[in-house]
């Protein structure tokens, strides 16, 4: 199963548990799927779909298994791949070829990796379920730092500037000194975190949502929550907070796109629209649409100023349900459905080009 159920309600008593759905990543015109059975990373072309390389870790792998999404470097692509604690656990972040698939190393991790790894400046980084967040050289795998949340970080960490930032489920957002890990500054907030801040670079703002439905706006400098910015979904946000001019685009489990003055946080009409169904995925800006995938499957264009929408995919009933994040790479919109299918959409149209059937898939 690429979906392992669980989740953690702000508020409520529940131990975190890890989720994994199928990671896409399209980089340099290679598509990265974590797909097929038994899952491993297929590389495939971007304009044919034609599949290129797969890349899975030395040794015999059983049970079921937990893999980021990829990442890639300017030398190699990065991966984490794990086993519950269930099937004598084991983690860690893995570097190989992404041209051949070739394994170049691996870096152990205390606990399951669920988020993508992030490459800055010859370093990669990446949180695990046990709160540990790790800086590890990207050349030969070695460990340059880590870090100890309170609890598990499953949000991918935020790069700029010699800081990094990241969220996690013990409630807090934290910024670290990028070459040694040191703590610059932490804010708590009122719920969990699964993904990380969009950053207004120009006001040095961070927008993150929030397990209590909130989007939160802090100070990128001094972590101090901004004064005067107040908005409340009506459910979870597991979504990136999409930074565009003086807007903001976030999408939450009660299945509505919401567009926000990003000054004070209140809606701009005719937003939100209701996709009828909760919305996991990141919406992603395509020119004057903001495209979102839902649980039940549907990928829609939304138009930035009338808040409908302008084209919808499948015209039919959903095969499977969408929770990854589309990817938008040169007018097509790559997209991976729960049973690890690709599918590519033009942009502008809806119009389906490949597809992408994961052997061994459902």
């Amino acid at each position: 199963m690429l979906l392992l159920v669980g989740a953690v309600l702000a508020g409520c008593g529940a131990a975190p548990v890890a989720q994994t759905w199928p990671g896409l990543t399209v980089d340099g015109g290679t598509v990265y799927v974590i797909s097929g059975a038994p899952q491993q990373v297929y590389m495939l072309d971007a304009e044919t779909g034609q599949q290129q390389g797969t890349f899975l870790p030395a040794g015999e792998q059983q049970g079921v298994v937990y893999w980021s999404p990829v990442a890639v470097g300017p030398d190699a692509a990065y991966v984490g791949f794990g086993i519950g604690e269930s099937q004598n656990g084991f983690s860690a972040l893995y570097a190989f070829d992404p041209e051949t698939g070739q394994e170049l190393w691996s870096a152990p991790a205390e606990s399951l990796i669920i988020d993508a790894p992030v490459y800055a400046g010859g370093t990669v980084y990446f949180g695990d379920s046990a709160g540990n967040l790790y800086a590890i050289d990207a050349e030969n795998g070695t460990r340059q730092w880590s870090f100890q949340a309170e609890d598990a970080i499953w949000a991918s960490a935020l790069v700029v500037d010699a800081r990094v930032y990241v969220a996690a489920m013990d409630h807090y957002l934290y910024c670290l000194d990028a070459d040694g890990g040191q703590e610059l500054w932490k804010q708590k907030l009122d719920g969990a975190m699964a993904a990380p801040p969009g950053l207004a670079e120009a006001e040095g703002i961070l927008y993150i949502g929030n397990f209590d439905g909130r989007v939160y706006a802090l100070d990128a400098e001094s972590g101090e929550v901004a004064e005067g910015f107040e908005f409340q979904a009506e459910n979870w946000i597991w979504s990136e907070v999409v930074v565009e001019d003086e807007q903001l685009y976030v999408t939450a489990l009660d299945g509505k796109l919401y567009a926000l003055n990003a000054a004070d946080g209140t809606a701009i009409e005719p937003f939100p629209y209701d996709a009828g169904s909760p919305l996991r995925a990141s919406p992603v800006l395509a020119g004057d649409s903001i495209v979102v995938a839902s649980e039940e499957g549907r990928v829609v264009a939304v138009n930035g100023e009338s808040a409908m929408a302008g084209w919808e995919w499948p015209g039919g009933a959903p095969e499977a349900g969408v929770l990854t994040t589309p990817v938008i790479s040169d007018g097509v919109v790559f997209v991976v459905l729960m049973n690890g299918k690709v599918q590519t959409l033009d942009a502008e149209s809806g119009t389906q080009g490949w597809t992408f059937e994961p052997p061994g898939g459902e």
